[in-house]
């Protein structure tokens, strides 16, 4: 029997970088040169051979995805992949992401070098990608992105 409510079996979408569902996916692991927030866009470094936050004159390659770990005891800011660790980087599937601004179900996505952001109009697309709901700024938003 098919799926049909996914709430009903998974968490709400609690922080950025979180699937949004149980169909498939595609993640590809990544050495990081910068700490990377979960949810983010990230693209490669100038060798090609670890990952950095999107920058102004980037090329997204996917997406941070979020672990479930997090230090409630000590609140410590662990929200993000350190520094030469290995990181899961969403190319294809749907993911939580933050909105820097007013979306409306199927427009193109773009982010925001200044802010991370995920809005209509930030400078970097994202290839392939379509935001899969409503959204003002600073919610959560479901895309689908679709890369090589």
């Amino acid at each position: 029997m098919p799926i049909t409510s996914y709430p009903q079996y998974m968490e709400p979408a609690g922080k950025a970088g979180q699937l949004a569902n149980f169909q498939d996916y595609v993640a590809d692991s990544y050495a990081v040169q910068e700490a990377v927030p979960y949810g983010a866009a990230v693209q490669l470094n100038a060798t090609g051979t670890a990952i950095t936050p999107i920058k102004a004159s980037g090329n997204v390659i996917g997406i941070a995805l979020a672990q479930h770990i997090h230090d409630y005891v000590e609140k410590k800011d662990d929200q993000k992949y350190e520094v030469a660790s290995s990181a899961a980087i969403v190319k294809r599937g749907r993911i939580f992401v933050v909105a820097g601004g007013d979306i409306i179900n199927g427009q193109a996505v773009k982010v925001d070098p200044a802010t991370q952001k995920f809005t209509v109009d930030g400078s970097i697309a994202v290839a392939n990608a379509v935001f899969k709901g409503n959204a003002t700024a600073d919610q959560l938003v479901e895309i689908e992105i679709n890369l090589p």
